[in-house]
């Protein structure tokens, strides 16, 4: 599955400019307007088709903004990128993991993505409850005045999780940091009592220790991407794409 976004716009868009892009991306100016207003990178395109894919990102670049494309068979899902476990923050080097010594150097660093993985599941319980029957109770003389009954009742719960991707130079994947996934022992003094002041930590730590590295905060209000009915896909697609355009 091939998908073609708008990472960066030349200037304002006015309404026929915007028009005419629509119209070259087969869309209307409503819903282009739609995506780009939730934020850049915007998604126009999800296709399986290759030749589609290509000539919309010919369309963007024509009209003089900057076209961004990947295939999704290419992008790691971030249940599979290595994660953050018993870390350490060294003087000279970033090690993700003490036990396996998976590190790198702060300078290979080249954008800090942070973003927040939201997920929902439902839960079904089964309540019993006592329903007045007035027409028995006035035919039994008050003696059955209700009975029981069994209901389903449906619980959604949302679950959010803050995450920061780290993209390395000449490397494709990146490293992840979840909020709740890390042991923060390293932190030492600066360790706090709760996952999320952790999290925020390491992260104000890594920048000073990455300079050099690009700091992006705009997943942290994450959108949807038609088209991708996973939300944990479309936040990963995202993270890709931004890493891609600020190559």
């Amino acid at each position: 599955m091939h998908l073609v976004a708008i990472a960066e716009l030349k200037g304002p868009i006015e309404t026929p400019q915007l028009t005419a892009l629509a119209s070259d991306l087969g869309t209307t100016a409503y819903e282009l307007r739609l995506l780009l207003n939730a934020g850049l990178p915007a998604v126009v395109l999800v296709t399986t088709d290759l030749a589609q894919a290509k000539a919309a990102a010919a369309a963007i670049a024509q009209h003089q903004h900057a076209a961004i494309s990947c295939d999704r068979s290419q992008i790691l899902a971030s249940s599979s990128m290595t994660t953050f476990r018993d870390f350490e923050l060294g003087e000279g080097e970033l090690i993700i993991d003490r036990t396996t010594r998976v590190s790198c150097r702060y300078d290979e660093l080249r954008l800090m993505l942070r973003a927040v993985h939201r997920s929902s599941r439902q839960s079904v319980e089964q309540v019993k409850e006592r329903q007045i029957r007035p027409v028995t109770a006035l035919a039994t003389g008050g003696m059955v005045m209700s009975k029981k009954v069994t209901k389903d009742v449906t619980t959604t719960t949302t679950d959010r999780e803050n995450v920061l991707y780290l993209f390395r130079h000449g490397k494709e994947h990146p490293w992840i940091l979840r909020e709740r996934g890390a042991n923060y022992a390293s932190l030492g003094q600066a360790m706090g009592p709760s996952s999320y002041e952790n999290f925020t930590t390491t992260i104000a730590r890594l920048r000073q220790l990455a300079p050099n590295a690009v700091y992006d905060e705009r997943l942290v209000n994450s959108r949807p991407i038609r088209g991708i009915g996973d939300a944990g896909d479309a936040v990963d697609i995202l993270a890709y794409l931004i890493a891609g355009s600020s190559a």
